[in-house]
């Protein structure tokens, strides 16, 4: 990688010599006509040159504009292509992150790694981004924290960024720290969708499930996703209350929607085996337990251990879509509820301000 970033700017530091001095040898009336004449030429074949690389990015992402299982894997060979011959270091933050979540991993690392090491304090922290989700892959989630807050320090101010340092602060449980930076986040006007599913995560781990589904019905208004984790949820929450159809319905939803990718919360395997145990009734309400005891198992992406033979146990009903729009500043993050977790991580009690904002959201 290293090698080819040199190459790549003796490229463009020559093209622009040959330029200049075409230019300056141009104007000198004693000269031969051919010397500015050889300097634009070069400078025409090392344009050419230095473009090769850009024409391999832009055909690989032209075939991206179909977002398939099947793009990608066309794509993948020709974004390699643009990395040996060169392009700019935006151009490889995107072919890096692209590579860590549908190709090689270990090409992904090592481009992104390079770029966060280099002098360019933009790309530099830009790079972070990406790069702590390699560590978050691979079950690091204490240096992949580390990462997303070093870029977060240097004044990085990006949605991803964001949404993988609360994906990981989520996934380890560390709410306090959670909520600070989802709070910090719509401070900045940085919410989206990805946030949103978060969020429903969050409240869906904390029990509150009204809240999680008014959430998630706001995310659903605003796009149709195009990964898994939010169908994922959507079924958690049909299943708490007892539709089991509507939750195979919204895991099937997956398969007509979603591509693969290395991040991906489950392969299409097993959510085809998590649709199974709640089509089994040997299995269903075992998985209701599940969600309603051990939720995180699933929003880490473990398969579930399920008990079989439960009878079906009471479920509250589901409640009515409610029409108040969505609001992610007034969600978890507002400076009482930053102070009570001063004392506590996790509080599934109603406190006074849970029970009036279910009167607000109830029928």
């Amino acid at each position: 990688m290293e090698k080819t970033e040199k190459i790549r700017k003796i490229r463009q530091t020559a093209l622009l010599v040959c330029i200049a001095a075409g230019a300056i040898f141009l104007v000198q009336p004693t000269l031969p006509k051919y010397i500015p004449i050889v300097f634009f030429s070069l400078a025409l074949v090392l344009v050419i040159w230095n473009s090769i690389g850009t024409f391999f990015y832009g055909k690989a992402a032209k075939i991206l504009q179909n977002k398939s299982n099947a793009s990608y894997e066309k794509a993948m060979p020709y974004f390699e292509k643009a990395i040996k011959w060169g392009v700019n270091e935006n151009c490889q933050i995107v072919v890096g992150t692209l590579m860590l979540q549908h190709g090689d991993m270990e090409k992904g690392r090592e481009i992104l790694e390079f770029l966060s090491e280099g002098k360019n304090l933009k790309t530099k922290d830009s790079s972070k981004v990406s790069l702590s989700m390699y560590w978050w892959m691979k079950g690091d989630l204490d240096k992949a924290i580390s990462i997303a807050k070093k870029a977060l320090e240097n004044g990085c101010k990006d949605k991803n960024l964001y949404v993988n340092l609360c994906t990981y602060l989520l996934e380890k449980g560390d709410y306090k720290e959670y909520r600070k930076y989802i709070k910090e986040c719509n401070d900045n006007s940085l919410s989206s969708p990805a946030i949103l599913d978060l969020e429903t995560a969050y409240y869906i781990i904390q029990r509150d499930w009204k809240r999680a589904l008014t959430i998630l019905n706001s995310l659903f208004e605003k796009t149709t996703p195009a990964y898994k984790d939010p169908y994922l949820h959507k079924a958690m929450i049909y299943l708490h209350y007892g539709e089991w159809e509507e939750a195979v319905k919204a895991l099937s939803e997956i398969k007509n929607v979603c591509t693969e990718s290395n991040t991906s919360i489950y392969t299409l395997d097993e959510i085809n085996t998590l649709i199974s145990l709640i089509k089994d009734e040997d299995t269903r309400w075992g998985m209701l337990e599940v969600v309603d005891i051990t939720p995180e198992v699933l929003i880490k992406g473990e398969m579930p251990k399920v008990k079989r033979g439960l009878k079906k146990p009471e479920t509250p009903e589901m409640p009515k879509s409610s029409e108040e729009v969505f609001d992610p500043t007034s969600t978890s993050i507002t400076n009482d509820e930053r102070e009570e977790d001063d004392d506590r991580d996790m509080d599934t009690s109603l406190t006074d301000e849970d029970e009036e904002w279910i009167r607000k959201h109830s029928d």
